[in-house]
Order: structure tokens, then sequence, then C-alpha cells
């Protein structure tokens, strides 16, 4: 039995319930209002604070050579692979060269053969030439003399025509004979023709010489200078030809980390800035590098600028090509204001934050300075302790 039949009064009128069930909702109203939302804040608190620019890089060497043959020739000898350490001139690959010493062989009988014609031209045909020179003179003032004196006879009409002409054809023949014989001498001094020709097979031999020597070298592949061997591309047996790579050599030297900067960082690094770099394989292990260039222009197609370091002491582990984090510290601070990044608001060039202060937030326009990655430095506007709205949905005014 309800309560209004139990007392004897009549039952309550519909309009009394709604009055009762507003009222009730008025009052919840008023407590939440009162009581406001609920919002995330943090602390404006003071300590260090810094900023490092974090970007990938790969690791080079100063310089890389390939190496080729320059003659076509068989492989005999592969005597590296990939990763080894090499000393300047020592032997890397060894082409055969079998034929190559049959034709240093060929030219060395040839220059023993000229050398020893030019000897007998200076000891046989020269004093051969010489006395066929003299031979030649006696013959020659023999045969200009009998024609005097058959002249002399003739004139005085002891001898005929037919002995007057002999005589002028013996004479004409030992004069030929002569000149012939004055030019096979001269021909046969050091500095005549003969000579010269001799010499010259001489030279000739010797240039054929040196010519395969000279191919006799290029048959052994040496190391140019003390470097590490980071890719073969060939083996015993292939056929060398020239420009064909066999070897690629990393020269010892000064390692070198190249990375791509977005340009938008640009103002935030400058050369000779000091870093920590780690290879992806080896995270725990870090190493220092130094900032030494930044290119001129700016990479159009990826809105990056390249950047080289320097890696002082390189570890053991790095291998070129190899992928290398780099972090820069750009800024930092020992003491500062700091709040979480996640409460400044920036409306075009205003910076804000909402501030708890008696149960409501309220706009603080804030000037900011060293950014993180995870927090922002407040060089005016705020004091440490005041509490920040960190939750974005909350609004100015709002409890």
């Amino acid at each position: 039995m309800a309560w209004w039949q139990q007392t004897g009064t009549t039952r309550p009128k519909p309009w009394i319930w709604a009055l009762v069930a507003l009222a009730a909702l008025a009052c919840v109203a008023t407590f939440f209002w009162w009581r406001g939302t609920a919002a995330e804040v943090a602390t404006v608190t003071s300590g260090p604070i810094q900023h490092s620019l974090v970007f990938s890089s790969r690791v080079s060497s100063v310089a890389r050579t390939d190496l080729s043959a320059t003659l076509t020739a068989r492989v005999e000898k592969v005597l590296v692979r990939e990763g080894d350490s090499v000393k300047a001139g020592q032997l890397l690959i060894a082409l055969d060269d079998d034929d190559l010493r049959a034709q240093a062989a060929q030219a060395q009988a040839a220059i023993t053969t000229a050398d020893a014609r030019l000897k007998s031209q200076f000891e046989l045909a020269g004093p051969v030439a010489s006395q066929g020179l003299a031979q030649g003179r006696a013959n020659m003032e023999f045969a200009l003399a009998e024609l005097e004196r058959t002249k002399s006879l003739h004139d005085k009409g002891f001898l005929g025509d037919a002995k007057l002409q002999e005589a002028e054809r013996a004479a004409s023949s030992a004069r030929a004979a002569y000149q012939q014989a004055a030019a096979q001498a001269t021909a046969n001094t050091r500095g005549g023709a003969e000579t010269q020709a001799t010499q010259a097979r001489v030279k000739e031999a010797q240039a054929a010489l040196q010519i395969v020597k000279a191919k006799l070298e290029q048959t052994s592949i040496i190391a140019p200078a003390d470097a590490r061997v980071i890719a073969r591309s060939v083996e015993v047996g292939d056929v060398a030809q020239p420009g064909k790579k066999l070897l690629t050599l990393a020269m010892t030297g000064e390692t070198r980390l190249i990375a791509q900067i977005d340009e938008k960082n640009l103002g935030l690094v400058r050369e000779g800035m000091r870093a920590v770099a780690s290879a992806d394989a080896f995270p725990d292990n870090k190493f220092d590098a130094e900032l030494i260039y930044l290119a001129p222009s700016v990479d159009v197609t990826r809105g990056t600028v390249q950047a080289r370091l320097r890696v002082a002491k390189p570890p053991a582990f790095l291998r070129d090509d190899m992928t290398v984090s780099v972090e820069v510290l750009v800024a930092q601070k020992q003491n500062a204001l700091t709040i979480p990044g996640v409460a400044l608001r920036e409306a075009g060039e205003r910076k804000y934050v909402l501030v708890a202060r008696s149960g409501s937030t309220h706009e603080a326009d804030v000037k900011v300075g060293i950014r993180s990655l995870q927090r922002v430095e407040i060089v005016s506007g705020l004091s440490a302790g005041e509490q920040v709205v960190v939750d974005e949905r909350i609004r100015a005014g709002q409890r």
C-alpha cells in the first residue's frame, strides 16, 4: 500500500513529481558545474634541458679506388678477399705472364744480336772499309799515272787511239772504285750511316724489351696504398680485360659519416659541432664525431642538405656504407624553467599556455627557448610551481 494510502492523504499530482525531478537535476548540474572538468596538468619546474638533432648517416671512406687490369690476360692468382687489410705495394692479383716472358726473351736476343752487329761494325767493318779506301786510292793514283804516260806516248805517236781509250777507261774505273770505297769507309765510321743504322736497330730492340717489361709489370696488380678490400669481383681462371673492375679498395685514413639534414634545421647546426654516433647494429657502442662540412646548396628533390662528419677514432666494427645514427647537441642549459611540450599552444606567431588558477583556466602568453623532444624552455610568462594544462581539449575559462 502506498504511503498516501496509509496516511489517508490524496495521491500527489503529476506536476509535483515533475518539479521534484527538475529540482534534482538542477542540484546535480550545479554540483558538476561547481566541481569543473577533470583535466591533466603539469607543474612548471626548473632543471636542465638540451636540444639535440638526431639523424641517420652512412659510413664512408675518404677515398675509394677500383682496380682493373690494363691488358687482357687470364687471372692466375687472387691473393685477397673482402675485408682484408692490405699494405701499399702488396701483390693482390697475378695474371698469366708466360707469353710475355717469351716475348721478353725474344727481345733480349734481338738486343744481343744488334749489339754484336754494332761491335762488328766498329771492330771489323770499319777497318776493312779503311783498308779498301787505301787500296782504292792507290789503284786510282796508279791508273791516273798510267793515263798520263799513255797520253804522252800517244802524242808522240808511239801508241794508238785504242791504247789511250783503254787507259782512260782504267782511270775512270779506278776513280769510281775509290769514291765507292770512300763512301763505304765514311758509312762505317762512328758517325756514319751504317753505324747509325746498326745503333738504331740496337735502340729498337731495347725499346721492344722495355715495352714487354712494362707489360710484365702490369700482370702484377698491387695495392696503391694502405687500404681495405671492400669488394671483389674476380676469381682464378677469369679473363681480365682493360676497364673491367676486379677489386674495390677503401683507402686507409679518415673515416667519415655522410648524412642528409632537413633544411629547416640549418639554423641550428654549424661546422665544428661535436656529435655522438652509434651504429644501428651496435647501438650500445657509441663513438665521437665532428661536423666538418655542410653543403652550400639544398637538394631540391628532398629538401635536405648534405653534411659530413669526421670520426677521429673509428671503432673496429665500422664498415663502409654501414647505417649510423648521429646525435648533435645544438643547445643546452643547466637551470631553465620547462614544461612538457604538449602543454605549449601556438596560434600563428603567438605562443601561450593554459594556466590552472582558482579552479579555472587562463591563457598566458609565453616566450620559449630551447626545445627538446619532450620539454620546452619557458623564458618568460610563467613562474616555477605554476600548473599548466596538458589536455588539449580544455579551453580558456573552463572550470
